[in-house]
């Protein structure tokens, strides 16, 4: 996703990283590895332990260097934006840095935050070098960059225009999803996340979060069915700082979807839901905007955004408004990462999160994506949810004709099922598939014969929904 400048990516970024363990967990599509049925239902925790090539010295209970080294395939060590609202609290995972590049990237102007992101990369060597790249010259293009950026695996990935002369601008890309066995499925949450990176920016969303329970979330992602056995820790407040504090204290069923996917369409004959660009925006030389670009060839944007035309000169609407603020301690914290184990929260807790229960709770993915209102009208904690969140976001905004809006609403049916454990995951269709069929033994392992079998009941599932109709009960 290419948002309107550098501080927009930045802050896009950062607000992302807490939604990865919720969207791994809700797109779970791998659980046989090698004809064996696995006891985990994602694939990031093989993937990082496939790319693990720590050293001894690396994976010795002793520091390296006086810092802990994380696996190359691992959640975010670090946010980067500029935004009052993160607090160095936050920053609480160990982030292996190169000193040299960071002192370097500081001597030449980089703020402190954006200086310890591109210092982290700059930690491992990169797995794979051609040598066009490495006889590149570094001012014109970026490919040996990328050579290190691109062996470092992260669920959300940071990336610069490509080079000084490019169109392209600064982008986010968002990497924990799996693959899903449909397209109508791929579909509807690249969309889901596409739309929830424009509320996010829209209405200045507050995700903040220690990294440590993200990294926490991750490891409940991983596991079987973690849609309905786990629970997972959020902000409880994501509209705290925001564009929509007041209003949706007041008024909160307003968050809640429309009965119709035509209301509040102002313009329903438009073949693609477009707009006119606002006429405030302009071309950003420092942020490398492109005003042409959209997240979706059929969702466009009708917020007014920032638009840097010069350092130290940014203008906005009354609807948008850009805050830069100075850096005085923003180095990450050192201490170690806590660990938890938690199924449902009447297990054990854990006393390193005694005083961040009623800030960052733990909460079904249910509630964090239908919001609290459609789980449980009775319940305190009030979270919004992200689709009636994205629901306002369409509402305010006119974006979509009365067609597309039809089709992001069956898209939420299905994501909000899912969510509510109603619909399946992919994984678990094919555990149960599995475990139903005639020539499975109970003993894990998934012959030739079980597998062909599910390949083929897969490739007659697009389009027929009856085929895995567990995954389409919505």
């Amino acid at each position: 996703m290419q948002p309107q400048d550098i501080s927009e990516a930045r802050k896009l970024y950062d607000q992302l990283i807490p939604l990865c363990p919720i969207m791994l967990a809700l797109t779970a599509a791998t659980t046989i590895w090698n004809d064996v049925l696995a006891d985990t239902d994602a694939r990031w925790e093989v993937m990082s332990a496939c790319y693990d090539d720590r050293t001894v010295d690396e994976l010795s209970d002793m520091n390296f260097c006086g810092q802990k080294f994380r696996l190359r395939h691992s959640s975010n060590d670090l946010y980067m934006s500029l935004d009052p609202r993160l607090l160095d609290r936050y920053q609480d995972a160990h982030s292996t840095i190169d000193d040299g590049v960071r002192e370097e990237l500081l001597h030449n102007g980089m703020d402190e935050r954006l200086a310890n992101h591109f210092a982290h990369l700059f930690a491992r060597d990169p797995l794979v070098v051609f040598s066009k790249d490495a006889e590149s010259d570094a001012t014109e293009d970026t490919a040996l960059f990328e050579a290190v950026q691109s062996t470092v695996y992260n669920t959300v990935r940071f990336k610069p225009p490509p080079s000084f002369h490019s169109d392209i601008g600064w982008r986010v890309e968002f990497r924990p999803m799996e693959v899903q066995m449909t397209d109508f499925e791929n579909a509807a949450f690249a969309v889901f996340v596409m739309l929830l990176s424009r509320t996010i920016l829209h209405f200045d969303l507050n995700f903040y979060m220690p990294i440590s329970m993200i990294d926490e979330n991750m490891e409940k992602a991983n596991r079987r069915d973690a849609i309905n056995r786990e629970h997972f820790r959020f902000r409880a407040d994501p509209l705290l700082g925001s564009k929509l504090k007041s209003t949706v204290t007041e008024a909160s069923p307003e968050m809640m979807p429309p009965s119709s996917p035509t209301e509040n369409i102002s313009d329903p004959e438009s073949a693609h839901g477009s707009v006119t660009p606002d006429e405030s925006k302009g071309s950003s030389t420092a942020g490398r905007s492109s005003s042409t670009t959209s997240l979706s060839s059929s969702i466009s944007s009708t917020d007014s955004r920032p638009t840097q035309h010069s350092a130290g000169e940014v203008t906005a609407s009354s609807k948008r408004t850009l805050t830069d603020v100075e850096l005085t301690d923003s180095q990450p914290t050192k201490r170690s990462r806590p660990t938890e184990d938690i199924r449902n929260p009447n297990e054990e807790r854990n006393p390193s999160h005694d005083n961040d229960d009623n800030e960052f709770p733990l909460q079904t993915l249910s509630t964090l994506i239908n919001g609290s209102d459609a789980v449980d009208s009775t319940t305190t904690t009030n979270f919004p949810g992200f689709i009636p969140l994205i629901t306002r976001y369409l509402d305010e905004t006119n974006t979509l004709d009365c067609t597309a809006r039809a089709k992001v609403d069956e898209y939420f049916r299905l994501i909000g099922a899912r969510a509510s454990g109603r619909a399946w995951t992919a994984a678990k269709w094919q555990r149960e598939f599995v475990k139903g069929h005639s020539e499975y033994r109970g003993d894990s392992i998934v012959n030739q014969k079980v597998m062909y079998d599910l390949l083929k009941a897969v490739g007659g599932m697009e389009g027929r929904r009856e085929k895995g109709r567990e995954m389409f009960d919505f």
